[in-house]
């Protein structure tokens, strides 16, 4: 978590629209994607997006990163504000300058830059494992078992159906660990166990 925006208010119900105009876009695209981090464990936990958060977040596999780029054009016609991020230095299986992920945020009045921001991460398989970097300045690298995320199910949040990992207790355990129980303080650059330790 970082950041100043919280999704509360009228930033929630952006966060809502968003949510759901990006899946929806990317489920007609035939992308498998599953929520992510604190909005995977919001959703499943609470049946909210978690109030204390700053984004939301969804995760897809870099094989299928050629359809995400048929999903942008509707998104803009749509009416969001689509950044492509690379990789500013090489960082474990990435080198500088290849495809990282997009981030999709609403615009506010004048066509400025909106505080609601929605993050498709893309992550690369090595092995047996899923890799992915978060953060800008001093990226981390962080991975997870694919076995984790391969099988995606349903689940349904808000009247519409969301991809998730189907054993996502498995998945937040690796995660979080006792992702139960909430913790507002948590740091996703320090107290992920999926950090990978270079």
């Amino acid at each position: 978590m970082a950041g100043k925006t919280r999704l509360t208010g009228k930033n929630l119900e952006i966060a809502h629209k968003i949510l759901h105009d990006v899946t929806f876009q990317m489920e007609h695209a035939n992308i498998p994607y599953w929520l992510e981090g604190g909005t995977l464990l919001g959703i499943i936990r609470e049946n909210r997006l978690l109030p204390w958060d700053n984004d939301m977040d969804i995760s897809i596999n870099e094989t299928d990163k050629t359809n995400l780029f048929k999903v942008i054009p509707k998104l803009i016609l749509k009416g969001y504000r689509i950044s492509i991020k690379r990789f500013k230095k090489d960082i474990g299986p990435f080198k500088k300058g290849e495809f990282r992920m997009i981030k999709v945020r609403n615009y506010e009045p004048f066509l400025r830059k909106g505080e609601v921001m929605l993050d498709i991460f893309v992550k690369r398989q090595i092995d047996n494992d899923l890799f992915w970097t978060v953060g800008v300045k001093s990226p981390v690298l962080k991975s997870s078992p694919i076995n984790l995320t391969e099988k995606l199910s349903w689940h349904t949040f808000n009247g519409k159906p969301y991809m998730i990992p189907q054993n996502f207790d498995a998945y937040l355990t690796y995660r979080y660990g006792d992702w139960k129980t909430p913790q507002k303080t948590w740091n996703f650059k320090t107290d992920d166990k999926a950090i990978v330790l270079e």
